[in-house]
């Protein structure tokens, strides 16, 4: 293992940590869900899963340093391609995967609600440091892209799922505010009274946690619904993920040039305007009802693959 002057961990053995940490606990969450789920079903019963994504929110405002948040020269014109591709054209081809992928209803549905939300807080600022890449452009592009989706993911789920759902957005639009916006808001008045806790390293891994937490939490509910699908199904879904993440990707590597971007400015376009957030996804389909308990594989498996391929995409976008 590598250390530092310090003693510690180097930067990159922490970034590989960091990176991998979400999917291995996916992973032991997804196991544990099928073999052992009593203790998820007790916890769901508790309906604790509104309070552990405002948590994941409340600590990403505490992480956020607000004198570090300001603009750079073409940074307006990426966050606007950043826009269009995560929050307007990703949704749309959410729907056309929905619409003509022959998938079962319910994995449909978590796929497109996986096209509509906006980019992670966490991974994807990380894969950006890993590639080299302007860290603060994503830091910028995920807070303000979260902010947008709060309005577009209710309003363009009703419309693009209307007819396979029965979904108001406002009601859904006032529990985002609750769970995501207050909270990182809060996070953020209240880091000058909280520096020291800040400064704990292990305060980072605390919304990881609550991300595995609610995965297990869910799936252990809808465990039935899990065993009823096929190998084929998982597969065929695994592909249409990779389409989309793909797509996403494509789109971002043919929008750099027109910007003019340098590479890192690249990096940090490319690795946030393709990335999904699994717990937007997750407080989304919480606010949808229980009946939407299935569509969270949609979602892990989103997230884990486009973790899998960003991983090893990162490292090759710095040496370019």
């Amino acid at each position: 293992m590598n250390a530092g002057a310090d003693g510690g961990l180097t930067h990159p053995t922490r970034s590989f940590i960091i990176a991998w940490f979400l999917p291995l606990g996916l992973c032991v969450a997804i196991a544990t869900a099928l073999l052992w789920p009593v203790p998820g079903l007790w916890l769901n019963e508790l309906d604790l899963l509104p309070a552990l994504v405002a948590l994941i929110f409340l600590i990403n405002g505490l992480q956020t340093r607000t004198a570090s948040l300001r603009l750079e020269p073409r940074f307006g014109r990426t966050f606007l391609a950043a826009a269009l591709i995560n929050l307007l054209l990703s949704p749309l081809l959410g729907w056309l995967l929905m619409r003509f992928g022959g998938l079962d209803t319910s994995l449909a549905l978590g796929l497109l609600v996986m096209a509509l939300v906006p980019p992670t807080l966490s991974s994807c600022i990380v894969l950006t440091g890993v590639a080299g890449g302007k860290t603060l452009w994503a830091l910028l592009m995920t807070l303000g892209l979260n902010f947008l989706g709060i309005l577009t993911v209710p309003l363009l789920l009703g419309l693009l799922a209307g007819g396979t759902i029965e979904l108001s957005p406002w009601p859904l639009l006032f529990k985002l505010l609750q769970i995501v916006l207050l909270p990182f808001v809060l996070g953020l008045l209240l880091r000058p009274l909280f520096g020291a806790l800040v400064a704990v390293r292990w305060l980072g891994l605390v919304p990881t946690v609550c991300v595995i937490v609610s995965v297990w939490v869910t799936l252990s509910a809808s465990r039935q619904s899990l065993l009823q699908l096929s190998v084929p199904e998982l597969l065929y879904l695994a592909l249409l993920v990779l389409v989309l993440h793909g797509s996403l990707l494509l789109l971002a590597m043919l929008t750099s040039p027109l910007l003019r971007l340098a590479t890192e400015e690249r990096s940090a376009l490319l690795l946030t305007a393709s990335q999904k957030t699994l717990p937007v996804a997750v407080s989304v389909l919480v606010g949808m009802g229980s009946s939407t308990g299935v569509a969270v594989i949609s979602c892990i498996l989103f997230h884990f693959l486009q973790l899998l391929l960003d991983s090893f995409l990162a490292p090759r976008l710095r040496r370019d």
